[in-house]
């Protein structure tokens, strides 16, 4: 019955819908069906294909219906125009010369048409001889209103594709493609979405397989889970591919265009079997799925979705919305849970990397616990008061510190609007560095007010304003300052462009001075005695709670400033970090001792009636807004307290508040040595649970400590003492 009510559905949307389509007719004056063309109907799935989705399928549709049994005819097609006529030249070159797929010359020719029909191409060369940076920036800028920072950087590739072919061939002078910023993307930036695999098996379970559609969709979704097939390598599924006698299911990667054996288990035959008999409908084609009606041809990857769309909605289970992905990713996620390696996770997917795998660890919330540190033992702290804070000495550089008036007003104003405008367009925030351009835009506004040129003696006078800052910061201010003046020589011929090699190199990094989990423990206590304040009577308790997180999580300090209650998950267990550094996304489980410290803290919130609300941030005090928190404030706390608990380097000073991250690294790594674990084995969960993309990221955090080298040069003497002992005596 509700694979009837499907199909039934389908032919009720198409018919409440025709009306239009042929309204649409009617406005060309087609009020007959003999006057009726092919390119009528072409016309209107065009006409509705930006407007109307549902119209434009039915327009599509019905052309294809009367085509294909030569009801209609074809008509007099207008000669192609001159956008159509490049955008063929041009697919050309990439169908031959680079070799890509119908499916990506598709979408780069639709952004090209785009683009023409922006700059009213008419076929002549010199339209394009005379493009101009900033007729590239209003497309961008169009595109943007309507594009996330992924798809503009499809956008980006197109027109960068374009431009230099059209370089390459002798038609634009200038190589403009290289001028061009792309929107800046992260690896690894959304976080995967998977479901509990007791909801993956109760979905496809509730499938009705009493007729032929619901015993091809229960083998689809069945398929999807179970191997983690990609819905375009559904569809690719041919009759050739299943190897009866060899047990196993031949897989063509869509992505690596390799293929991939998998073994077939006997359910899987099974499944396979009975739908083949029972299910299958007699066609010539080889594909394995098909549609159930005329025309009984091959199915589309989109149809995989839109029968996944269906099946949840007639499960009557709680479940939301999601794509054939999540089957993928639930599967890798079950897998990892089980005890799989990442390597043979890899190539049951058919991954070729190794990181492409290590994402599913994201979501391993079991294991990931297990790096989480407990809360040290909090040490008694009758004889350590809390020392003033003017007392505490400072442990970096004095920071820039600006008053600037808002906006732009020097005569660079245009050209600076104009660049930060493109840099948030293609998806950077871009707001410190906005700040630097004031700096720089006030200071040519008061010394240089008619200056029209930029010329090597205006900027090196800016860079002597940057004396009393840190080296690295005086670099990151000249490389920001640099970035523009390449954007506005583009325009001003002439522009004074600061060769990189005069500035001046980044200050060593400094040596973390590492917490022990004792010291930690005296903070702790020190932290207990800090007095109620007017913006938060539980300051006492948030900020204990906040340095438990830093030390016990290895959160940055943004990182615990940004979080608000509704990132608390699974009952107070589970940290949701979003959009951190490189806007990534990541989960941290807690370990059990810091999941009773945040709830006693969450009781005691509660209690002040102090806000309890979603978006209330955990680190909460009555002055806090979304956008300004005294983060400085938190460090300064931090370093009263260490100077108070005696946690100082060498010279005195306290450690800063991001050596808890080190810290949280380092006593992971020697806790792992110390339980006998394989360390090497055990680096991804710990470069996951610290939000890096890959164990080359976290080496950075590992500092070796005595109590580091004692443990591995002891794992070293048991493996391996016996082996060197037998090749001396040799």
């Amino acid at each position: 019955m509700q694979d009837q009510n499907y199909t039934r559905g389908t032919t009720v949307h198409y018919m409440e819908v025709l009306p239009k389509v042929v309204a649409c007719l009617r406005r060309h004056r087609i009020t007959r069906f003999p006057q009726l063309t092919q390119k009528d109907l072409q016309a209107a799935h065009d006409d509705y294909r930006l407007k109307q989705e549902g119209a434009s399928r039915v327009a599509g549709a019905l052309k294809r219906f009367l085509s294909d049994r030569q009801l209609v005819p074809e008509g007099d097609w207008p000669p192609p125009s001159p956008v159509e006529l490049e955008v063929h030249r041009f697919a050309d070159y990439l169908r031959e010369t680079r070799g890509l797929s119908e499916a990506t010359i598709t979408r780069h020719s639709g952004t090209l048409r785009a683009f023409l029909l922006l700059l009213r191409f008419d076929g002549r060369e010199t339209l394009i001889r005379q493009l101009q940076p900033r007729q590239i920036e209003a497309f961008l800028r169009k595109f943007a209103r309507t594009n996330d920072r992924f798809s503009m950087q499809h956008i980006v590739a197109t027109v960068r594709a374009y431009l230099k072919e059209q370089h390459a061939q002798g038609v634009l002078a200038r190589p403009l493609h290289l001028q061009i910023d792309t929107p800046r993307v992260y690896r690894g930036e959304r976080l995967p979405k998977a479901l509990p695999w007791a909801q993956v098996q109760a979905l496809i379970q509730s499938i009705d397989c009493s007729d032929s559609f619901g015993r091809r969709d229960f083998t689809i979704l069945y398929l999807a889970a179970a191997y983690g097939l990609r819905s375009s390598e559904l569809v690719r599924l041919t009759l050739d591919d299943i190897d009866w006698r060899g047990r196993n299911l031949r897989v063509i990667q869509t992505k690596t265009r390799q293929t991939n054996q998998l073994p077939l288990s006997d359910e899987a035959a099974n499944v396979l079997i009975d739908y083949l008999r029972k299910a299958r409908p007699k066609s010539s084609h080889r594909h394995l799925f098909l549609r159930m009606r005329a025309p009984l041809i091959p199915l589309k990857a989109a149809s995989v979705s839109d029968l996944l769309d269906h099946r949840i909605r007639c499960s009557g289970l709680d479940l939301p919305p999601f794509g054939t992905h999540v089957l993928r990713h639930s599967l890798a996620t079950r897998l990892m849970q089980q005890g799989a390696t990442i390597k043979a996770i890899g190539d049951t997917l058919g991954h070729r990397d190794i990181e492409s795998t290590s994402i599913y660890l994201r979501l391993n919330v079991d294991d990931l616990r297990e790096v989480a540190l407990e809360v040290p033992a909090i040490a008694p702290a009758a004889s350590q008061e809390l020392v003033p804070r003017h007392s505490v000495p400072p442990t970096r550089p004095a920071r820039f510190r600006h008053n600037l008036p808002v906006g732009f007003h020097s005569r660079l104003a245009l050209s600076l609007r104009r660049f930060v405008d493109l840099k948030r367009i293609m998806g950077c925030r871009y707001l410190a560095e906005t700040v630097i351009l004031r700096h720089w835009d006030d200071f040519v506004f008061h010394r240089y007010p008619r200056a029209v040129k930029v010329q090597a003696e205006m900027f090196a006078s800016w860079t002597k304003t940057l004396g009393k800052m840190s080296s690295t910061g005086t670099l990151h201010f000249m490389r920001i300052v640099r970035n523009f003046l390449l954007f506005h020589a583009r325009d001003h011929v002439g522009t004074f462009i600061p060769d990189r090699l005069t500035f001046p190199k980044a200050a060593p990094i400094l040596s973390p001075r590492l917490v022990s989990e004792a010291e930690m423990g005296r903070v702790l206590a020190v932290a207990r005695q800090l007095p109620p304040s007017t913006d938060n009577p539980l300051r006492a308790e948030t900020i204990h709670i906040g340095l438990i997180l830093l030390f016990c999580c290895g959160l940055r300090c943004g990182e615990l400033l940004r979080l608000t209650l509704a990132d608390l998950q699974a009952e107070q267990t589970v940290l949701y970090v979003r959009l951190t550094k490189f806007r990534k996304s990541r989960l941290v489980p807690l370990s059990p001792s810091v999941t009773g410290e945040l709830r006693r803290y969450l009781k005691k919130r509660s209690q002040k009636k102090l806000p309890m609300t979603g978006e209330a941030f955990l680190m909460w005090c009555r002055q806090r807004s979304p956008e300004v928190y005294a983060g400085v404030t938190l460090g300064h706390l931090w370093h009263q307290l260490c100077a108070s608990a005696k946690v100082l380097d060498m010279q005195g000073h306290p450690p800063r508040v991001h050596d808890l991250r080190h810290s949280a690294a380092v006593l992971m790594l020697q806790r792992w040595y110390a339980q006998g674990m394989d360390v090497q084995a055990k680096l991804p969960h710990l470069a996951t649970y610290l939000g890096h993309v890959n164990a080359v990221s976290t080496h950075h955090y590992l500092k070796l400590t005595p109590e580091l080298r004692q443990a591995a040069s002891q794992r070293f003497h048991q493996r391996f003492a016996s082996v060197l002992s037998a090749g001396g005596v040799a």
